[in-house]
This record gives C-alpha cells, sequence and structure tokens, in this order.
C-alpha cells in the first residue's frame, strides 16, 4: 500500500517588474485548509499591510462560522447534529450562501450539492489524520442515502433535514465567499489593484502597473508545466477545481477529494476545471460542479455566461466558445 497526499496551486501569478511603482507587496496566511496569498500592486507597504490583515481576520471568520470540521462551535454544526424535522434557524450569512447553494445545486442538476457533508466526513480528505484507504462500499451508500435536496427544507423560522445522513458542507463554495469577502475589505481599505489567491480560488481587481495581471493555469500532470494563461484586469474570478489538490494512492489506484453526489465516489470523468465568471463564490461552485459534470457541463456554464476551461481524465483540453478573458495556451 502507498499513500501520498499532495497540495498544489492550480495558479499561478506571472508578475512583472515595474520600477516606476511601488513594489508589490506579498503575504501569505494559512486559511481555509490552503494557503491564501495576497498580492497588492501601487501602494505603499504599510497600507498593503494593514489591509491585508484585516482582509485575513475576514477571511478567518467565515472560515469559522462554515467549517464542519475542528472543534470550533457554530450553527453548520449545530444543524449536522440536530434531529431530523428539528427547526434549526441559521444567521443570514449561512442562510443565504446555503439559498445560493441549493440554487447551484439544482441548476447543475446534483453535479454540486451543499448536502454532501456525510460523504466528505467519511472519506475524511479534510481531516486532520489523511485517509490511508477508502470507505466500505456499505459505508458509502448509507453516507450517500442523505445526499438528496429532498431532505433539506426551508421553513417560516429556520432550515431542518429529514435524514441523519443530510449533512452541511460548504467546502466547495465557502472558499470563493471567503474570497469574495476579502476583496470586498481590500477595496474598503483603499486598495484598487490586488490578486487574492486561496489555493485555486482567485479574484483579480485593477491591473498591474498598467498592464493586465498574468495567471499562469497548472498543467494537472506536469510538475511546473502551464496550460498557459489568462490576461485579466478589473474585477473578475477565476476558479479552478483540481484532482491533484488533495488525493492518496491505495493498491494502485488513485482516489481524489471531489466526490460525485450520485456515486459517493471520487468524480472520474476530469483532472481539471476552471471557471471564469464575475465573482468567487459562483466560480468556486461551479468549478466544482464542472469537474464532476466532465465536458457535458461546458454548454451548462456557457449558458450561464461564463468561461470554462476543462481537462478530461485523458489530458485533452475543452473550453466554451465564450470567452470572458484571454487565454493564451502554452506550446507543448
Amino acid at each position: 500500500m502507498r499513500r501520498t497526499i499532495r497540495f498544489r496551486f492550480a495558479l499561478l501569478i506571472l508578475l512583472a517588474g515595474c520600477s516606476s511603482q511601488p513594489q508589490d507587496i506579498h503575504e501569505s496566511r494559512f486559511i481555509m485548509g490552503t494557503l491564501v496569498q495576497f498580492t497588492i500592486s501601487g501602494v505603499q507597504q504599510d497600507k498593503a499591510l494593514e489591509a491585508i490583515r484585516v482582509a485575513a481576520d475576514e477571511m478567518q471568520r467565515i472560515e469559522d462560522v462554515f467549517t464542519i470540521y475542528g472543534a470550533h462551535a457554530n450553527t453548520v454544526k449545530a444543524f449536522n447534529a440536530s434531529e431530523p424535522g428539528d427547526i434549526v434557524m441559521l444567521p443570514d450569512e449561512v442562510d443565504g450562501l446555503l439559498a445560493t447553494s441549493l440554487d447551484v445545486a439544482w441548476k447543475s442538476g446534483g453535479a454540486f450539492t451543499p448536502v454532501i457533508g456525510s460523504l466528505s466526513l467519511l472519506w475524511g480528505f479534510s481531516l486532520p489524520e489523511a485517509p490511508v484507504k477508502p470507505p466500505s462500499a456499505s459505508n458509502i451508500t448509507a453516507a450517500r442515502s442523505g445526499v438528496d435536496l429532498k431532505y433539506i427544507e426551508r421553513t417560516e423560522t429556520g432550515w431542518k433535514r429529514l435524514s441523519t445522513q443530510t449533512m452541511l458542507d460548504f467546502g466547495a463554495i465557502a472558499k470563493g465567499y471567503a474570497i469574495d469577502r476579502g476583496m470586498a475589505v481590500l477595496r474598503a481599505q483603499g486598495i484598487s489593484n490586488a490578486i487574492l489567491d486561496a489555493g485555486g480560488d482567485l479574484r483579480v481587481i485593477g491591473d498591474h502597473a498598467g498592464q493586465p495581471w498574468r495567471i499562469g493555469l497548472r498543467h494537472p500532470r506536469k510538475e511546473g508545466a502551464t496550460l498557459g494563461w489568462f490576461e485579466a484586469r478589473g474585477d473578475i474570478s477565476i476558479v479552478t477545481s483540481g484532482d491533484y489538490e488533495r488525493f492518496f494512492t491505495y493498491q494502485g489506484r488513485r482516489y481524489q477529494h471531489i466526490l460525485d453526489p450520485a456515486t459517493g465516489m471520487p468524480a472520474d470523468r476530469s483532472s481539471s476545471a476552471t471557471v471564469v465568471t464575475n465573482n468567487a463564490t459562483l466560480a468556486d461552485a461551479w468549478s466544482t460542479a464542472l469537474f464532476v459534470l466532465g465536458e457535458d457541463g461546458l454548454p451548462l456554464l456557457e449558458s450561464r455566461g461564463m468561461q470554462a476551461l476543462l481537462v478530461d481524465a485523458d489530458g485533452q483540453m475543452h473550453a466554451t466558445k465564450l470567452t470572458l478573458l484571454p487565454f493564451h495556451p502554452s506550446v507543448q
């Protein structure tokens, strides 16, 4: 038996220097289980660092509100521990993100879902002790029994679950939401040109010394190589879900962390899925849905005004016809 757990960044920030501007400020924080990288351009260091501090605090607050792991108490964990049929009042922020999550779940045909918590905990990719082998088929079947939107209901006073196996997990959307909130804080602190990157979930504002930000997209199988790069300026999000972020190998088979709600197993149609849209919250959720759907999901993304790029399980690249950002493929 061989076990491998790896963390890699899906997006690379490719910067060119400009001596007439203050140097870029780079800071990193470990939040939401990943290294969050802040890059700020065009302002003095003290202003940038203070803005980063406040933004990082906001992102940490969001982790505390939405996580289903660790000992920190929150209403998401309270909902997951509630008796079926009991009504749990969720804070407005949680209520709102759950409503957004359910909307994406319905529109994606369940490829993305916020009620996958039982499966997530069973597989254990985000637990302190990394998994060394897959769960049993019977345990997967039991956990998957609650992964159905019919088992969660909104009432006039709150939310209720109708199965003990129906558990919330915002892991495929909360990181994008935290980036949107973090970027809002940076702007409130007077920052106009920045990148906020949380391990493959990225949002940019402004530009880099008058030039577009260059965002490299990591090759899912070739260490240190890129598929190409985006040119980004203004306000846009680029989010990638990849099977190289967290995985282990057991008895010669590779198991990665993005689960297919329909099977309870790791999704196997893609190796990376990138979505470009106007906010990181939606890009985060839809990149997961696209990863699960594979190439068949591209028309669905395009019909919703999103640019997408998919690398399938065989390493072939597919893309929407819609282009929100220029993408320049690397020469292979």
